[in-house]
């Protein structure tokens, strides 16, 4: 689980860029890893207690507002990157810092393949690159070239639960599907698909899987206030879900034009019954977030497939 909250006040130093505190679940519940700006917190969940971090990789600490943040599919590692132009690779067991790769740009999102193999990350440039470890917790300080996005922001990244695609999303509305390839340190040249049809801003992405499907479907949150189910294989929306709407959020408040809350973050549980968004309510610099749960009965999720039955806790 991944939340972006914005904390009123805080923003980049550069353009007045309003600065995300980041909270990410362990996998199995283990702990809870917490950024804002460029502090990283990590608390133990069964022990209940805060733990240490040790930097064993030899590179700067975080200097500037941490932009992503993600644990790997099984929780043994956990990634941070963001404006100080850092990747920073985790074990979790214990927590320690084995890798410090410098990116060329900002860095924008980051994520971390099923297997373990390799952390790739997002610039604000629109490229995405690629490191990797040897699978026993050696991770190499240098990163090549994936792919581009052709000069547009890459907002969000996410493996397919199979490990045959990595899938970005940007700021100009488009969720590229790539094949990723056996030797991704040179390059990743097979576009699977695009999945086309947000109109505004595409701001996270998640995979959902069901005992039926473990290859898994793709979730995308945008500002435009949906929603949307997608088949990647083929890039083929499924269904689109209102979030605003059915959240009671797009009211026209007394204003000359309605408010489109825009969906800042997804995620959903182990199987597949709960959907968990983020809606943050536009009020320019205020602020405001307002979290709400959609849930849909497990048992049904074939048929919710033709057709959700999002309902408001």
């Amino acid at each position: 689980m991944e939340e972006t909250l914005i904390e009123e006040g805080e923003s980049n130093r550069e353009g007045g860029e309003v600065s995300p505190a980041l909270i990410a679940v362990h996998p199995l519940e283990k702990s809870l890893a917490v950024s804002i700006g460029s502090e990283l917190r990590v608390f133990d969940l069964i022990e209940d207690c805060s733990i240490s971090l040790v930097d064993d990789s030899g590179g700067p600490l975080h200097s500037d507002s941490i932009r992503a943040i993600c644990f790997g599919a099984n929780g043994k590692l956990f990634a941070s990157a963001g404006d100080d132009k850092l990747v920073k690779v985790w074990t979790t067991n214990p927590w320690r810092c084995i890798s410090t790769v410098i990116a060329e740009k900002r860095v924008s999102a980051v994520a971390i393949s099923h297997d373990g193999l390799f952390v790739s990350f997002a610039d604000k440039f629109g490229v995405v690159w690629v490191t990797g470890t040897d699978g026993d917790h050696e991770a190499k300080e240098k990163a090549s070239p994936l792919f581009g996005h052709y000069c547009s922001i890459i907002t969000s990244l996410e493996f397919s639960p199979d490990g045959r695609f990595i899938v970005s999303a940007d700021r100009d509305f488009k969720i590229r599907v790539t094949v990723f390839p056996k030797n991704p340190f040179s390059g990743a040249h097979e576009i699977q698909s695009f999945c086309l049809g947000h109109t505004e801003f595409v701001s996270c992405l998640s995979f959902v899987c069901t005992q039926e499907h473990p290859q898994g479907f793709l979730l995308s949150g945008s500002g435009d206030s949906t929603v949307r189910l997608w088949d990647v294989r083929s890039g083929s929306l499924l269904d689109t879900c209102e979030v605003g709407s059915e959240a009671g959020l797009s009211e026209c408040d007394g204003k000359e034009e309605n408010v489109c809350p825009a969906i800042t973050d997804i995620c959903t549980s182990a199987d597949g019954s709960i959907v968990a968004v983020g809606i943050q309510r536009q009020l320019a610099w205020s602020g405001s977030l307002k979290l709400r749960s959609f849930c849909k009965n497990s048992i049904c999720y074939q048929a919710c497939i033709h057709g959700w039955d999002f309902c408001s806790n």
